[in-house]
């Protein structure tokens, strides 16, 4: 059963805003029950705040401490994963090529793993800025006060043979990180997630610090990105959850420190929300877009008409191709696959400008590009193919989005902080 644990607050102010979730979260469930909505078991409240929270090995704290006290100090710190289990999504040797390109850079890192023997020689070059947590596949939680059982994991999978373990650390991305940050064994004030694999396209950057402009992270919002620009439908979309198609990929996101704890907390309950009203979190992009919509002020998107780089207009171009290119090459807007672009933000560095999807898109005039992502291209059959996919994978999803949207409109317009 899903377990929310309602955190011990010393505020009064914040202790009756998380009592009135608490007691809203219960009024979802009633909802959803009166409502005939498939959602999971009836959850159980405990008094015990961050039960969730990982418990280091006395090892792994031991060299944290003795990092903070006699290691050099890093600006920016960079979380990721690497979990060997079966039936993954790619081969575990595919996994480790990848790992090797992503690993062998030499920002400071910390990295979750239940197989250190294997990611250990990996990082054998950057010892001093090295900590590997040994953690087993079953410890990954979503948040420090929600839980899910492996039946409830279970029951995520789309109909995919997909290893539902792949979902829980897809999910476990802002969990994992907010760990770190409480490790905080280099003292970094900007924490990233990275996803291991983002490096997949070569060791181009091995034997180099990728971020070395961390000063392009918002002061007081998590820093995203975009994969694509936003379909017909979504303009103006005004449902609170996300089901399909989402803007926001989750395979790097950058936070201070401050800003992660605090993203966890509203990321959690976009979780309890999908889960009360029987809706799968097995997409982690769709989570993260729902918790940024719904929170003002929380989420800070880099827009898709800026230039990447400190560079003058003459030497603007509109894209590069390929990795040597683009990691040589500053001022340029698109860069290959945006999936693993997000590299080259931090490598080149550029007066970014951002939005935040819970106060509403630019207008066309202020990011051209968010409407038109396929503007450049040759006229013709792409523009006309992307649409029709849209348009199909919303049909598809019409039905069920009727189901439960209505719901969950009028509860966040009634208690708009949630």
């Amino acid at each position: 059963m899903i377990k929310i644990i309602p955190r011990t607050i010393k505020s009064n102010r914040r202790s009756r805003k998380r009592s009135v979730i608490t007691a809203l979260l219960a009024v979802i469930g009633f909802i959803a029950f009166c409502s005939t909505i498939d959602f999971l078991n009836a959850r159980s409240l405990a008094n015990t705040r961050g039960s969730m929270k990982f418990q280091f090995t006395e090892e792994t704290l031991r060299q944290a401490q003795d990092f903070q006290k006699h290691g050099q100090q890093f600006e920016s710190t960079i979380a990721t994963a690497f979990f060997q289990f079966k039936d993954s999504k790619h081969d575990i040797q595919e996994y480790l090529d990848w790992a090797k390109n992503s690993l062998c850079i030499t920002d400071a890192m910390v990295i979750f793993t239940n197989v250190p023997e294997k990611l250990a020689p990996l990082r054998e070059h950057a010892k001093d800025r090295t900590v590997i947590v040994p953690m087993e596949i079953e410890d990954v939680q979503i948040g420090n006060d929600i839980h899910l059982t492996d039946e409830q994991w279970g029951m995520q999978n789309p109909g995919h043979r997909i290893n539902t373990n792949l979902y829980r650390v897809w999910a476990g991305k802002s969990w994992l990180t907010t760990q770190a940050v409480e490790l905080n064994p280099f003292r970094s004030d900007v924490y990233h997630w990275m996803d291991i694999g983002h490096f997949r396209d070569g060791d181009y950057f091995c034997g180099e610090t990728v971020v070395r402009h961390p000063e392009i992270v918002p002061e007081d919002q998590m820093m995203m990105f975009m994969i694509r620009g936003v379909p017909p439908h979504n303009i103006d979309d005004p449902e609170p959850v996300v089901t399909i198609i989402p803007l926001i990929p989750g395979g790097w996101i950058a936070g201070r420190a401050h800003v992660w704890p605090k993203f966890l907390e509203r990321f959690e309950e976009t979780v309890a929300m999908y889960i009360l009203i029987g809706q799968s979190i097995y997409e982690d992009q769709a989570l993260l877009q729902t918790t940024c919509k719904n929170n003002k002020g929380l989420c800070a998107l880099v827009r898709r008409d800026n230039y990447v780089g400190y560079v003058d207009e003459s030497e603007r171009i509109e894209e590069c191709y390929g990795v040597p290119r683009c990691k040589n090459n500053a001022g340029w807007i698109k860069g290959g696959n945006e999936f693993f672009s997000m590299k080259f933000y931090f490598w080149h560095g550029g007066n970014f400008k951002f939005w935040d999807p819970a106060r509403g898109y630019p207008s066309e005039d202020e990011d051209f590009k968010l409407y038109h992502p396929f503007a450049d291209w040759e006229e013709g059959t792409e523009v006309k193919e992307k649409t029709v996919l849209f348009g199909e994978v919303e049909d598809k999803h019409q039905e069920k989005k009727r189901k439960h949207s209505s719901i969950v409109s009028l509860i966040l317009r009634v208690f708009p902080f949630l």
